[in-house]
């Protein structure tokens, strides 16, 4: 017969090709599941539902139909009966269990869907030894259809369809709470949530250089409530990323969620950490993994560094116990559903970048030491962004153990402040640019830039965290000038790339770390000023005051935009706090006088003689600083349970013909009376931004400011 019409098996039997319906169009596989068959792109030759089973998409023009082979008949027959048999069986054993278990609560039995209990079955049946019949079945030449109907149902099972008793009513909670499917079409097919999702868990050349980037299309598809916990937990903490991704410009009221969506995020978070991300028996595989990613980042965007830092550590001892920081892994590493598109190896390394930062700003030791990231020179294919956040991730591990150690060695000092300019040379000239876009770009071009802007200012936030406790040494000891100049030089750069970041990124839930750094930056270079004045600091130009100010002026203005869009309890507390120090520094520029610091006890407060400018500053467990017109102080020892952050300034009024810069926040004799009145207690070590808007970086940042002075001077008797 003509070859276009019949097929040549390996026999050499004719096998006639499937005739189909004027119209037919859907893939055998989608054919047999009774779903719709469609394609994300015309161009695509796997359509959507093949692409999230990962089963192979065969049109059913292709698929065989077996001819005639009686030698097999008995033995197919016989094990089809056997099959049916035992059906029967798990059949009625199923309902008698469920129905004790309705009566006894304590009697614990497996639920499995339909598929899933024939597939096992199968499976089982297959393992028989003693049944030479039952391993022919599974084992045997099986063709077409019947073959990937069979690989996908014990796949399902293995994956993501078995689902003991225990987890029954956790699926379905967690189930239950998804959104309509148009809502989670919104969610994630609006601006940027799609390739910021995939950019947590997947190497940038494959989204940004390769285009390797799945669609919002095949991101949205929600699974089902047989799916494992932890792939429940994953849609919902995905959902919630997306909706802090959401622009302010964003029309929430084409959503029909049943919350607004602010409340509906921390729900969906609310119930996959309670239910499933505190639960490390289910957290065993790298939608585990993903799953404590995806509740760190979004810690830290909402600004909780403390509760993001207690996430990411037990991600980074979950992927030890999985064996994901060996060089080479022997073993496959569990995954509930084969749609999943995680690198092991990116995964691991993002855990311990965002482990090691939160620590370095936290002024806490890494919990990951002795692990190295960076392998040399920058390999094929890999981006310049993602080589320099392998190198980051040493470098933070560095700068935390010469803290950690106490004596701020400055050899060590000057050899990674060595490091860190060789890798900056390293990279091209361009790559150092400020961030900018324009409209032609796509949203995968625009994440790759704002991934790049914010390694940037992590990379001038490393030379200011490394320099810090060398910026209040004696002026006159010379050896100190460069680290001054350099931690300067960096908080400038900072401030610089902070506004152009969040001029384009207005969402605070993007980058927070961005926020953080800039905080520090602007703490840095007013402090510097303060004390300067009045002395011979040849280090910092007098006319580098102007620049620097209205550098600091601009980022007030920007975090002030921020709170306005994003009602941001972070960019408030700082533009109060930049605000006040602005003040600070134009009375101590006109007096001409340098303000030197002390850490008082929390009483002596309203001891204090009030004939000077003082600003108190009260860090939680640290101790209240106090900033006063004087050149020598004594320091004492800190406090071990000050009370929250506060910003004082007591001053006398200043004159009528005084002018303000805009960006001032006037403070009356009225407002200084009621806050020497309030008494603060102590934030809870956990606290949220609301309660603690710095989270413990400000203590962080005047401890290694503090301690600089004392190990120059030998101990805390000493002043700046």
């Amino acid at each position: 017969m003509d070859q276009e019409h019949h097929l040549i098996d390996s026999a050499g039997s004719p096998k006639p090709r499937r005739i189909l319906r004027k119209g037919t169009h859907s893939c055998a596989e989608c054919k047999r599941r009774k779903v719709r068959c469609f394609f994300d792109n015309s161009t695509d030759a796997v359509c959507v539902g093949c692409q999230r089973r990962g089963t192979p998409c065969i049109g059913q023009e292709f698929i065989d139909i077996p001819g005639p082979n009686h030698g097999e008949d008995e033995r197919i027959v016989a094990g089809l009966n056997r099959v049916e048999r035992m059906l029967e069986k798990i059949t009625r054993k199923f309902f008698s269990d469920f129905t004790g278990t309705q009566q006894n609560k304590s009697i614990s039995q497996p639920f499995l869907p339909r598929q899933a209990a024939e597939a096992q079955t199968v499976w089982q049946d297959g393992q028989d030894s003693a049944d030479d019949e039952g391993h022919d079945l599974v084992n045997g030449d099986i063709t077409g259809a019947a073959e990937v109907a069979a690989r996908d149902a014990v796949a399902k099972v293995n994956a993501s369809d078995f689902i003991l008793s225990k987890h029954l009513d956790t699926c379905r909670a967690l189930h239950a709470a998804f959104p309509s499917q148009q809502d989670v079409d919104t969610l994630l097919g609006t601006g940027r949530a799609t390739i910021f999702l995939q950019a947590l868990c997947n190497p940038y050349n494959e989204l940004f250089t390769d285009g390797n980037v799945l669609s919002s299309t095949i991101l949205s598809v929600l699974p089902d409530v047989t799916a494992h916990p932890v792939v429940l937990a994953r849609k919902l903490l995905q959902l919630s990323l997306a909706i802090q991704q959401l622009d302010s410009s964003f029309d929430r009221s084409v959503l029909r969620l049943p919350l607004g969506p602010r409340d509906a995020m921390e729900r969906y978070v609310n119930l996959a950490s309670s239910m499933v991300t505190c639960h490390d028996d289910l957290l065993d595989s790298l939608e585990g993994l993903e799953c404590l990613i995806y509740e760190g980042v979004y810690l830290v965007n909402c600004g909780n560094l403390r509760r993001a830092l207690l996430c990411l550590r037990r991600a980074c001892t979950l992927a030890q116990f999985m064996g994901v920081h060996r060089k080479s892994t022997y073993v496959a590493i569990k995954k509930h559903d084969p749609a999943t598109r995680v690198t092991a190896e990116f995964t691991w390394a993002h855990i311990v970048f965002l482990e090691r930062y939160l620590s370095l700003l936290l002024g806490m030791p890494t919990s990951i030491t002795g692990v190295r990231f960076a392998s040399g020179d920058k390999t094929e294919g890999e981006t310049w962004t993602q080589w320099l956040e392998k190198v980051q991730i040493d470098m933070f591990e560095h700068i935390i153990s010469r803290n950690q150690s106490g004596d701020f060695d400055f050899a060590v000092t000057q050899k990674i402040d060595l490091d860190l300019n060789n890798i900056a040379n390293t990279i091209p000239t361009h790559w150092w640019i400020p961030m900018k876009v324009h409209q032609r770009m796509t949203e995968i071009e625009i994440m790759a830039e704002v991934i790049s802007g914010q390694s940037q200012i992590i990379h001038y936030n490393l030379l200011t965290l490394l320099h810090l406790p060398f910026l209040l040494r004696n002026p006159t000891d010379h050896r100190f000038d460069s680290s001054k100049t350099t931690c300067t030089y960096a908080s400038r750069e900072v401030l610089t790339r902070f506004i152009t970041f969040r001029s384009i990124v207005t969402v605070v839930f993007c980058c927070r770390f961005v926020d953080f750094c800039a905080f520090t930056a602007a703490l840095t270079l007013l402090l510097s000023h303060l004390n300067r004045h009045g002395q011979n600091s040849g280090w910092m130009p007098t006319h580098q005051r102007l620049g620097d100010r209205a550098l600091i002026e601009r980022t007030v203005e920007t975090l002030d935009d921020l709170n306005r869009l994003n009602n941001d309890h972070l960019s408030m507390e700082t533009a109060k706090l930049t605000r006040k120090l602005l003040n600070l520094e134009a009375e101590s520029a006109k007096g001409g006088q340098a303000y030197s610091c002390t850490v008082v006890q929390e009483d002596q407060i309203h001891d204090m003689e009030e004939r000077n400018h003082h600003f108190y500053l009260k860090i939680p467990y640290f101790g209240v600083l106090k900033l006063l017109e004087s050149s020598h102080v004594a320091l004492t020892l800190p406090l071990d349970a000050p009370s929250t952050m506060l910003a004082q300034l007591q001053q006398h009024p200043l004159a009528e013909d005084e002018q303000r810069p805009s960006t001032h926040d006037p403070i009356t004799q009225g407002e200084n009376e009621q806050q020497g009145l309030f008494d603060l207690h102590m934030p809870d070590i956990m606290a949220d931004i609301d309660e603690w808007a710095f989270q413990g970086v400000d203590t962080a940042f005047f401890d290694s400011l503090m301690s600089g002075v004392a190990a120059n001077q030998g101990g805390w008797d000493g002043h700046w």
